[in-house]
């Protein structure tokens, strides 16, 4: 109690800057405001205290915002789910491998009608030669944003809603351009861009992200060793390197200044030179395009820089939480941005830390010092950010320590300072020279992504926690509170054991498995493509993953997603129905965001020994052919209906996998892939045709497809429920009203996941559908 005393009487503004957070937070959660409203009904008593005219103020603020912030994204009807022709003016461009996005502003249609918000387009399997700035005239097909309906889901509604962008879609023909003028800020960006062009992909990628705040261009494989490293940070504009570049500068105009003595009298060194580290740490913002986390950025470097300067009259922390007051006040959506806190927090940690140590006038004292803050640095904003990073990302870092204690110096002294002098002369015209000293600052990259893949070697390297106990993260982030008090007490030995002891229950539970009583039959919804689990007491069975290959997030990292809140970490089996990227095509990132898949269980035929031929060495393979029965647990066995066994159609729908799973009840579940007519037809005349009578469960063919459930075949299985995996809005119109009657007439439940994820429990003899 007394600790929180002195903080009240210390950080004055702790509890209003807590208050204003929180009444921001209840205003913009809008589902919440009516339960929340009796809460400030109770708190009326202390109508006398300073933080409830804060929690006040932060209602009213973020009420009017997000009504404003509405009004500008709305969209009316009229502009979507049909071809129109707008003008518009590029505001942003991105490039991968799948597509180029184009963020339009200014929009306006040929009759003359005008959006206020920003809209995405999607170009495919065109070259663009296309500058921000730009006006193009397009045809294009709008459509509002739209979250998948899973258990757990990225929220892209409200991501897309804080960018300010009303609508998204893509481009039909081609792109006219009508105006080529651009910006002096677009051409000094490009003059970047051409210098960087020569590197090789990993380091252009890095670069480019730590230059002009632009991550697409960073391969996948870089990107995910990062991720699991847990150094993403350093990919991102963040507090760090403005803190960096800020840094960098200041000691250059103290150098510079400090060369005669008539300076040092005439003029306040210090401030002058912390104005130019903030200057150039301004400008280097400006030059990424002041994307939103570099301006949260510069206004926490801002308040770090006051907090230095007045470190003799103000607690430091106390303007951190000015700092925090600014920032929600000139971007009140940032409350729900996961980048914010995790600065918040790490650079709280860190000032509590600095304002423990000891001043030294000894050079070589000083230098020692700064290697071992550089240490302190890396572990405090490791352990600060652990809750957070295990809550919002599901991963566990385990050896981030490692990585930040070389990769942090690495970046700090030779990567970012050599990117930025290559940065300065790209911008003088001198390409050559920048190229040059790009490549220098290259080699930095390249050594530390060696040193990342060989920890990613390490055991427990690339580890996904479950995600079904949120309690654990908050219990987490409250005992690495005790541990500080412990710590600032100088009570180091217990607030070591508390620590150890703390972490290692951390990792345990959070690497356990959730207990799964009865077989329970899990459909996601990815869009238009098919993945389901099957989930048993003693075995997980996983069925496809869709997705663009070599797209980051797809049906794979979605089917992964939801797995990990189930509380499962792991598949037993992973079935692929065919080879076909809406249902094959998510598979590596359902492998990269799993913690095991003990074997993948593949069609003999040759479409897959071709599709698959890139990960058959790196995981066990089980072949499957017509007639091959399978054991998945106690009382459930598999029976493999189709294809046979070489099996190779002109149509790659009818190599798809027929699997029939009877459980112990003798309940039944059929998986059809795929399959088209003819393979009904197969089915239907073969011996098997007596396993396809009065099947529980199914997932419907092809997804709803004309091609298959013929009437004879539907009349056959008649199935109590059938599952049509389909995308929202999807253009191929599945399912097929035919094909939903012809499942109707004969007493079927047809359900879609384009309405939701569907879990099927069995049991006793009867389905549980929720």
């Amino acid at each position: 109690m007394g600790i929180l005393f002195t903080l009240l009487k210390n950080i004055p503004l702790l509890l209003p800057s807590l208050a204003w957070v929180l009444g921001l937070l209840f205003a913009r959660l809008e589902w919440v405001v009516f339960p929340y409203f009796l809460i400030f009904l109770l708190l009326l008593p202390w109508w006398r205290k300073l933080w409830f005219w804060f929690l006040l103020a932060g209602l009213l603020f973020g009420g009017f915002s997000l009504v404003w912030q509405q009004q500008q994204t709305r969209v009316h009807d009229s502009w979507l789910g049909q071809k129109i022709h707008i003008q518009a003016q590029i505001h942003d461009i991105r490039h991968t491998a799948q597509y180029t996005r184009l963020r339009l502003e200014n929009v306006q249609r040929d009759d003359g009608n005008k959006l206020d918000a920003l809209i995405d387009v999607y170009v495919y399997h065109q070259q663009l030669k296309l500058l921000p700035d730009m006006q193009i005239a397009a045809t294009v097909k709008l459509h509002r944003p739209h979250n998948k309906k899973n258990p757990a889901y990225f929220d892209y509604v409200q991501y897309m809603f804080t960018q300010g962008v009303a609508a998204s879609g893509s481009v039909s023909g081609s792109i006219e351009v009508l105006h080529q003028q651009v910006s002096w800020l677009t051409l000094a960006r490009q003059h970047i861009r051409q210098a960087l062009s020569g590197l090789d992909k990993n380091q252009q990628g890095i670069l480019l992200a730590l230059l002009l705040a632009d991550r697409s261009q960073i391969p996948l494989s870089i990107d995910d060793t990062f991720a699991a490293s847990g150094v993403t940070h350093l990919l991102a504009i963040s507090g760090l390197h403005m803190g960096l570049v800020a840094g960098w500068f200041f000691l250059l105009a103290w150098w510079l200044m400090t060369r005669r003595e008539a300076w040092i009298v005439r003029f306040p060194v210090r401030l002058v030179a912390l104005s130019a580290g903030v200057l150039l740490a301004f400008t280097y913002a400006l030059l990424a395009g002041f994307p939103i986390p570099a301006q949260r950025a510069f206004l926490m470097l801002l308040a770090g820089v006051i907090a230095w300067l007045t470190r003799a009259s103000q607690v430091p922390l106390n303007t951190m939480f000015v700092a925090l007051l600014l920032i929600t006040m000139f971007d009140p959506a940032s409350v729900l941005s996961i980048s914010l806190w995790l600065s918040f927090v790490a650079t709280s940690a860190l000032i509590i830390w600095a304002g423990q140590q000891a001043a030294t006038k000894s050079m070589l004292a000083q230098a020692w010092l700064w290697f071992k803050g550089m240490f302190w640095v890396s572990v405090i904003a490791s352990l600060a950010t652990l809750p957070l990073i295990g809550y919002v990302f599901e991963r566990l870092p385990t050896w981030s320590l490692l990585a930040n204690v070389v990769l942090v110096p690495l970046y700090a002294l030779w990567v970012l300072p050599l990117a930025l002098l290559g940065e300065l002369l790209a911008l003088l015209g001198l390409s050559a020279w920048a190229s040059t000293v790009f490549s220098w600052s290259a080699v930095g990259i390249e050594q530390g992504n060696q040193y990342l893949l060989w920890i990613q070697d390490l055991p427990l390297a690339d580890v996904w926690l479950r995600a079904d106990m949120p309690w654990l993260f908050v219990v987490l982030g409250l005992l690495l509170l005790v541990v500080g008090v412990l710590w600032l007490q100088a009570r180091r030995i217990a607030a070591a054991s508390l620590l150890l002891v703390g972490l290692s229950a951390y990792v345990w539970l959070g690497l356990s498995e959730a207990e799964v009583v009865r077989p329970k039959l899990h459909v996601w919804d990815v869009g238009q493509g098919a993945s389901a689990l099957l989930s048993l007491p003693d075995f997980q069975l996983l069925v496809d993953a869709p997705g663009k290959r070599g797209s980051k997030y797809n049906g794979g990292s979605i089917a992964a997603q939801n797995m990990r809140h189930l509380g499962l970490l792991h598949v037993d089996a992973m079935v692929i129905s065919h080879a076909q990227s809406d249902h094959a095509g998510g598979l590596s990132r359902l492998l990269a965001n799993l913690n095991g898949v003990g074997a993948l269980w593949l069609a003999d035929v040759p479409k897959n020994r071709m599709y698959f031929k890139d990960i058959l060495d790196k995981y066990p393979v089980q072949w499957l052919k017509k007639g091959d029965v399978l054991t998945l647990g106690q009382g459930v066995h598999m029976q493999v209906l189709w294809p046979p066994q070489g099996y190779a159609p002109k149509n790659n729908n009818n190599a798809s996998l027929v699997l029939r799973v009877s459980f112990s009840d003798g309940q039944t579940l059929l998986l059809m892939g795929d399959a088209e007519a003819p393979v009904e037809r197969a089915l239907l005349a073969s011996q098997d045709a007596e396993n396809l009578k009065a099947i529980d469960v199914m997932l419907m063919p092809h997804h709803g497809s004309k091609t298959s459930s013929t009437t004879h075949f539907v009349n056959q299985v008649r199935p109590k429920l059938v599952i049509a995996q389909t995308g929202y809005q999807n253009h191929y119109g599945f399912p097929k009203d035919e094909v939903v009657k012809r499942y109707q007439d004969v007493g079927s439940q047809v359900l879609d996941t384009a309405d939701g994820a569907v879990r099927v429990i069995f049991e006793d003899g009867h389905l549980n559908i929720e």
